[in-house]
């Protein structure tokens, strides 16, 4: 099986929900160059559960063709807002499975206030994939509602979405055997392209310590791994190693952090910004293509990974 990645840059074009207007091709530095670059996959065979540290039931269908992601979220400020507003507005002329989450969905006690702005995710019928994030394990107190919001999400997980797995982690646990057990055990029984989710990024300019602790996730990816959801830094970014394409996306409504050189870590951002934001996820047609979209409706970034 084997995955070819294109990848195209796009600057401030806006997207009228419904029609997809035309990109133009190239990277963070050139409007003119399209990059290209290949992947390859091996198979295996499917999980058919969804299992957390002391969670097991049946994973939601996920049959619209679209995902959106959103993470670093849960502040209950006028940026929350104003992304909810934005991912409704899509949801109106889109067939969206669920909203996945890269984590931080509660960064305080008040869920009744965080969550007021996406009051409208139950009354479309969709469902809360959610990762947890450091800030949803601040205290016990913060862990009962997260539960008690969400319907006990797992902390870790796999679901079936169209053609793909998506394993969700729970990135501040990495060191846990069980859960290391589980990632392993997940990945060898699957041979479906797998989405991997966890809130710490594997890959960081700004906080690159921070991001080692997520190596014991990373070594136990196979060749089916093609793309990484990350949050926790407040903007969005995109990058490539070794074949698998790793985005954050942690603008969904807390204060917008800086992106930095990424020089000194040795690392190749393709592209990056300092806006709230969601990400779309869509299959179609044996492609999955990423689009990050801002607050306003137009497409910052994008990529799609072909599926030969």
């Amino acid at each position: 099986m084997r995955f070819e990645l294109r990848v195209r840059f796009v600057m401030s074009l806006a997207l009228g929900f419904g029609v997809v207007t035309a990109c133009g091709g190239g990277d963070v530095t050139s409007s003119t160059t399209v990059s290209e670059a290949k992947t390859t996959s091996t198979s295996g065979t499917t999980t058919s559960t969804a299992v957390g540290s002391t969670t097991t039931s049946s994973p939601p269908s996920g049959r619209g063709e679209t995902l959106l992601v959103v993470g670093d979220w849960g502040t209950g400020t006028a940026p929350e807002g104003a992304v909810a507003g934005a991912m409704q507005r899509f949801v109106e002329d889109h067939d969206v499975a669920a909203i996945l989450t890269t984590g931080d969905n509660l960064l305080s006690d008040d869920a009744e206030f965080i969550m007021h702005p996406f009051g409208w995710v139950g009354e479309a019928g969709l469902e809360w994939w959610i990762t947890w994030g450091n800030h949803d394990v601040e205290t016990s107190t913060r862990i009962d509602i997260v539960n008690q919001t969400f319907a006990d999400p797992p902390r870790w997980t796999t679901l079936g979405w169209g053609d793909m797995q998506i394993l969700i982690l729970d990135s501040t646990q990495p060191d846990s055997s069980e859960q290391l057990e589980y990632v392993e055990t997940a990945l060898a029984g699957s041979s479906e392209p797998t989405i991997v989710v966890f809130h710490h990024p594997a890959l960081s300019c700004l906080s690159p310590d921070e991001a080692q602790d997520q190596n014991p996730f990373v070594t136990l990816f196979d060749d089916d791994v093609l793309l990484v959801l990350n949050g926790h830094e407040h903007n969005y970014q995109r990058f490539e190693a070794d074949g698998v394409t790793y985005v954050i996306s942690g603008g969904g409504g807390s204060p917008v952090s800086p992106i930095v050189e990424c020089a000194a870590v040795g690392l190749e951002r393709i592209a990056g910004e300092e806006l709230h934001h969601f990400v779309a996820l869509t299959q179609d047609d044996g492609e999955l293509r990423i689009r990050a979209i801002d607050v306003n409706g137009a497409i910052l970034d994008e990529a799609t990974l072909v599926l030969d």
